[in-house]
């Protein structure tokens, strides 16, 4: 369970950089990003509750941006 929290922690991490860094056709990077995050969860690397919170912060940018 210490390696799926370790790398949760990690994709937390990873989403909280691109989202505080936006760059020309970062629209295009936060679609990737919930697609990415929605692969991970089909292929149940991540749990329906990881997956919404990575949503939530990608999302959350995505409604601030705008």
């Amino acid at each position: 369970m210490t390696n799926c929290v370790s790398h949760f922690d990690r994709l937390v991490a990873s989403v909280r950089r691109i989202v505080q860094a936006p760059t020309p056709g970062f629209d295009q990077v936060l679609s990737q990003c919930l697609e990415d995050i929605d692969a991970l969860r089909n292929s149940e690397r991540i749990t329906a509750e990881q997956r919404e919170a990575l949503r939530f912060l990608v999302l959350g940018v995505s409604m601030h941006s705008a």
